[in-house]
């Protein structure tokens, strides 16, 4: 197993433990499929503690678990609108790093 699957893997068990301390409404708008294959990779060895004292923004979980959490945000929890507005951002600056 290389480093960027044990990360992605890290990852996930921190999503999934973010995702406790999320609505119920919010959660069940992510495909169920997602959080299926989220649970069959985890890992069971890692211990991640939600800091019930910090909004998830200011947890203490990896850039991949960040990038995880803000697609879900952009894909699944915001409107049409905010939605086409973060797309466009994202198309913006990948079009400036190339250049």
């Amino acid at each position: 197993m290389n480093n960027q699957d044990l990360e992605y893997r890290m990852a996930c068990t921190e999503v999934l433990e973010c995702l406790k301390h999320v609505p119920k409404t919010k959660v069940d708008k992510i495909p169920k499929n997602v959080i299926v294959s989220m649970e069959r990779v985890k890992r069971y060895d890692y211990k991640f503690r939600f800091d019930t004292n910090k909004p998830i923004n200011e947890q203490n979980i990896s850039k991949v678990a960040k990038n995880i959490l803000s697609d879900f945000y952009r894909d699944y929890w915001v409107n049409d609108t905010v939605r086409k507005m973060m797309l466009a951002k994202e198309k913006f600056d990948k079009n400036k790093t190339v250049v």
